[in-house]
């Protein structure tokens, strides 16, 4: 999503991996801040990364548990609507 200046409501970008494991993500050139949803096989949020800013860069980000999806959303949606580690998502 680098270099979009904003994000439609309830959507993001999600990253699809051939197998788990701890995949790095940075902000480089974001616009708006984004929460980051790593997600197993099982489709099963194993950690989040939340309200990542784009003043973060250059720091990365990675899962604390191996992820084969990476799901980002717009920042702070995951708080607004109650998401939490362990939850399993249906798409």
């Amino acid at each position: 999503m680098s270099g979009r200046k904003e994000l439609p409501e309830n959507s993001g970008m999600l990253f699809v991996f051939d197998k788990p494991d701890y995949y790095t993500f940075w902000m480089k050139d974001m616009q708006f801040a984004i929460d980051i949803l790593w997600i197993d096989e099982n489709k099963k949020i194993v950690d989040i990364t939340y309200n990542s800013v784009p003043e973060s860069y250059p720091q990365t980000f990675s899962p604390k548990l191996p992820a084969k999806y990476v799901l980002e959303i717009s920042g702070l949606w995951v708080e607004e609507h109650g998401i939490g580690i362990g939850a399993v998502l249906d798409y």
